[in-house]
């Protein structure tokens, strides 16, 4: 990534939110309670108002209403509302116009939840023991757009972007002409700026070029590229999007059939 300019957003990021730094040192704790968790989140009422608004919303399909942070860590566990906080506070920070990409903040929340939804139903039926780990990449894998749109905005290039994102054009191609890298480098870049452990940033950027990542990488990066085409953010679920992201299963040597039935799943869901 050579952009001057992207370099210097990132490096001028304000701190990870206490709520996050706070809540990855409880769950360190194996015996940290629902309660100490819920007494973390609810010092950020963003976050909680966020939180109970995605968990009660119709794609969640819970059958019954949540109305507090421990009701909702007791429903889904410690590490799912704590993925979910870490995404929620990071997005909160750095909201942004996302028209460069025709994304609205809620829109752009509800496709960064389906690819992590997606990619840790797959890694299950892959690889049981990478389940958590890829939960929380693919939710945070998306956030380089956040300042690519803010660095096109300051460019005056937003509306051409759009229209080349419109006419079909490849994302990633777009992204480099434009501002020299793509939502993966950038996404690695931001959390190597708030030191998330290096191999998770890593494992983002190789997203780019799965087959060069080095062994066991190469997997949890072909499953990130292919929740990412999956749920594009350019018709997210479409069967365009479902075809592509089939036959990149098959040329990774994935199981394709277990990705087409979470798909399937997946794209009821969204029309809900």
């Amino acid at each position: 990534m050579t952009n001057s300019h992207l370099v210097e957003r990132i490096s001028s990021l304000p701190p990870l939110p206490q709520t996050v730094t706070e809540i990855e040192k409880a769950y360190q704790n194996p015996d940290v309670s629902s309660k100490e968790i819920a007494k973390i989140v609810e010092k950020d009422p963003m976050v909680v108002a966020d939180l109970l608004k995605l968990l009660n919303s119709a794609f969640y399909g819970l059958r019954r209403e949540i109305n507090s942070v421990e009701q909702a860590v007791s429903l889904l566990g410690l590490r799912s509302v704590k993925d979910l906080v870490i995404n929620l506070s990071v997005r909160n920070m750095l909201r942004t116009n996302l028209d460069p990409y025709g994304l609205t903040s809620e829109s752009f929340a509800k496709i960064s939840q389906f690819q992590s939804m997606l990619a840790e139903a797959w890694m299950k039926k892959i690889n049981p023991k990478k389940v958590e780990r890829i939960r929380l990449m693919a939710l945070l894998q998306e956030i380089g757009k956040i300042v690519i749109s803010d660095e096109l905005l300051r460019e005056d290039e937003a509306v051409p972007f759009k229209a080349e994102l419109d006419a079909g054009w490849e994302i990633r191609e777009i992204e480099k002409n434009y501002v020299d890298a793509t939502t993966a480098e950038v996404s690695a870049a931001m959390l190597r700026h708030w030191e998330f452990d290096p191999a998770f940033a890593d494992l983002i950027q190789w997203s780019d070029m799965p087959n060069q990542a080095d062994g066991d990488a190469r997997e949890d990066a072909w499953v990130l590229r292919i929740a990412s085409e999956a749920v594009s953010v350019r018709q997210p679920l479409s069967e365009k999007n479902r075809k592509r992201a089939i036959n990149l299963a098959i040329k990774a040597q994935l199981p394709e059939s277990e990705l087409e039935t979470i798909m399937d799943d997946l794209t009821q869901r969204w029309q809900r």
